[in-house]
């Protein structure tokens, strides 16, 4: 019944989008913010998992996770004004795009990638890899060489102490902290995968390289406070369980010679 309410929904902010909060009593949602944020982001992203894992019973995850994906690039793609060659994916309230993502948001440029490959859909392809850049830019413009948490490219309300950078780099810095995350990271991976072009090795390799640095603590890594900040500001002694799970996972995976893979 649950998962009636989001592969029938009652009510969609654009096709395949949905808000992120929920009725259980009667189905309906709360409120009308869509995107690829977390919140939502491992629904858009297990909407097409499932349909791979098995595309017989799930044939219907596929089709919304289509909608999504259409009415994503249609609506909800921003750039830089300071650097138009920037795509990033933001998040709406309503109808009204922000201009504004997280570091989780950062799956879906794979996410886009792999879907193209499994759907034979070469534009998926082509727009996952263009936030797979959009995504680079963010750690690759900062001091530690790792992306912050939150950051904007909206031009009307940069921090004076950031215009610079924004002027540098096309974002600003909402939130400097990161969580030992690994969006980027995977995103390299689908992309490397899908291209066999180096480059994204490389670019893996100083994502973890720069993590290595930064976070790593007597006993094992550790979130910091500031990614602009030398040696990533503050320890803020935690260490997320996806750090084994995913950062360290795609790290490996990326690295292994694909000729081992299974299959």
């Amino acid at each position: 019944k649950a998962a009636s309410y989001l592969l029938n929904p009652k009510s969609e902010v654009w096709p395949g989008l949905l808000g992120t909060q929920i009725d259980l009593n009667d189905g309906h949602f709360t409120n009308s913010d869509a995107g690829w944020s977390g919140g939502a982001d491992s629904f858009y992203e297990y909407l097409l998992k499932m349909y791979i894992y098995d595309s017989s019973r799930y044939g219907k995850y596929r089709d919304r996770w289509i909608l999504a994906a259409d009415s994503s690039m249609k609506h909800l793609v921003g750039h830089s004004f300071s650097k138009p060659g920037l795509t990033f994916l933001g998040a709406s309230h309503g109808q009204t795009v922000g201009q504004e993502a997280g570091h989780l948001d950062c799956f879906a440029g794979g996410n886009f990638i792999l879907g193209g490959q499994v759907l034979g859909r070469q534009d998926y392809i082509d727009f996952g890899l263009k936030l797979v850049d959009g995504c680079h830019a963010i750690y690759n413009s900062t001091t530690t060489g790792i992306g912050p948490d939150h950051f904007s490219w909206n031009p009307t309300n940069v921090p004076t102490a950031q215009k610079d950078f924004f002027q540098r780099n096309g974002f600003w810095i909402i939130s400097g902290n990161y969580k030992l995350r690994p969006e980027v990271i995977e995103s390299y991976y689908y992309a490397y995968r899908a291209t066999g072009n180096e480059m994204y090795r490389d670019w893996a390799w100083d994502a973890f390289m720069a993590v290595n640095n930064t976070c790593r603590v007597k006993y094992g890594f550790s979130s910091i406070s500031d990614v602009n900040a030398s040696n990533g500001g503050e320890k803020k002694n935690f260490q997320e369980s996806f750090l084994f799970g995913e950062v360290l996972k795609y790290s490996y995976m990326i690295q292994r010679p694909v000729s081992r893979d299974p299959g």
